[in-house]
């Protein structure tokens, strides 16, 4: 039989696509815009029924999925609690599961996933599919996996790198080929806080690193302020505009990187259609799963290497919270331990910690004293580098709380300092 005989025997609806899956079995979709909808769906549609678990990470856009209730045979597990999932998470009608993005050992070892469901590039000649920007942890659990149900889209990018299936590997197939889920192709203008700390990150970054660096104000801020520098090279765990921009305007070229010379390296990517299009086909790109992207010591390869993630908030002794706000789920583990880490053992890298210093229109500061009950710790804190505000940038690593303490209240928002100082004071702290 050849490939494209296969591809129609296998084609079929997607209520028939999941009818493989089986009781008992565990299911894990991509995140992002390799989630596959028609697929989610029709798996939603099974909830009563189908007596399994359905893994998900980084929803973007909301499917039947949210409509399953605690009490359905189906559950919903994350490991990333994204805005359609957020308030189920919290109510505890779907679970969360705290994985880092690069364990891919737990798959292998621990938590097996038998069905991966995912989008993908449509099939070229020599039978094979991509998985598009969208490789994550979910590209290491398909080589385990015993089912693979590819929903193809023409519309999601043929990327290079490890993210390829062929149609001999795959158990069903759909076709929806809906338009991906984008973002505006250019940067919103940062607030001042955002301006003030992308400065400040920029002026610690020589010509010829290698940076990460996500999506979101702080992210953009940083590639905004670094438009002046020149020959940067990218290893990150996501791919986003920033990037892209940088590289169309000749700072981002690879040239002067040690580890991957002249390929920008990422492990999914979302952003405009600009970015889609760019990404597409295009060599100088490769994608390859987290499990190996995030891995420090991958990361250390790279010289120079700098690492710039965000928080919800970090308490005088450095402990950073990335996910929630006490013991409600916000967000997730994602990568920002992995960077962290990778940029310290990077000769010459650094990582920084970087957020305004308030939220809620200056009315709560995201420098505490501790953290509340229930909090989770996302990095920490003898991990930290540097942790960055618009107020200024304090060296937390090697240094002893007491110092600790008085550097990050010396970049807190003026308005809580003293408060900071007193509550310092009454833990014995300074």
């Amino acid at each position: 039989m050849d490939f494209n005989e296969q591809y129609q025997a296998k084609l079929m609806t997607p209520q028939a696509a999941v009818g493989v899956i089986e009781d008992g079995e565990s299911i894990i979709v991509p995140m992002a815009i390799g989630q596959p909808l028609a697929l989610i769906n029709a798996l939603a549609g099974r909830a009563k029924e189908l007596d399994a678990t359905y893994f998900g990470t980084l929803d973007l856009l909301p499917t039947e999925m949210v409509k399953v209730g605690r009490d359905d045979k189906l559950k919903v597990d994350t490991g990333y609690s994204g805005m359609p999932t957020r308030a189920r998470v919290q109510s505890g009608d779907f679970t969360y599961t705290p994985i880092r993005i690069l364990d891919n050992k737990c798959w292998e070892e621990v938590r097996p996933m038998e069905v991966v469901m995912l989008t993908a590039s449509p099939m070229d000649k020599n039978g094979y599919f991509t998985m598009g920007p969208s490789l994550d942890f979910t590209c290491h659990a398909m080589r385990l996996a015993k089912k693979i149900i590819i929903e193809v889209n023409q519309h999601m990018p043929k990327v290079h790198g490890m993210g390829f299936v062929h149609i001999s590997q795959v158990t069903a197939l759909i076709e929806n080929h809906r338009p991906l889920l984008s973002l505006p192709e250019t940067l919103a203008p940062p607030d001042k806080a955002s301006e003030l700390i992308g400065q400040y990150i920029a002026d610690m970054i020589d010509d010829g690193s290698t940076v990460q660096f996500g999506l979101g104000n702080i992210g953009d801020s940083v590639a905004l302020a670094l438009k002046n520098k020149k020959d940067l090279g990218v290893h990150t765990e996501l791919i986003s505009d920033s990037i892209r921009i940088l590289w169309e305007e000749g700072v981002i070229n690879n040239s002067r990187k040690n580890f991957m010379k002249h390929v920008s390296i990422a492990s999914f990517g979302f952003g405009s259609q600009k970015l889609y299009d760019w990404i597409d086909n295009n060599p100088s790109i490769q994608f390859h799963p987290t499990g190996w992207v995030n891995d420090p010591y991958i990361i250390s390869k790279n010289d120079n290497m700098i690492s710039v993630n965000s928080a919800l908030s970090i308490d005088l002794t450095g402990q950073v919270n990335a996910e929630s706000f006490g013991p409600l789920q916000y967000g997730g583990v994602g990568g920002n331990l992995d960077f962290v880490e990778g940029a310290w053992r990077s000769r010459g890298g650094k990582s920084f910690i970087a957020f305004p210093a308030t939220a809620k229109k200056d009315t709560v500061t995201k420098i505490v004293p501790i953290h509340p009950a229930g909090q989770a710790i996302s990095t920490g804190r003898a991990d930290v580098h540097y942790v960055v505000t618009e107020f200024g940038v304090a060296l937390l690593k090697g240094q002893s709380v007491r110092e600790r303490a008085k550097r990050l209240i010396a970049i807190a928002h003026p308005d809580f300092r003293d408060e900071l100082t007193f509550e310092a004071r009454k833990l014995n702290i300074l």
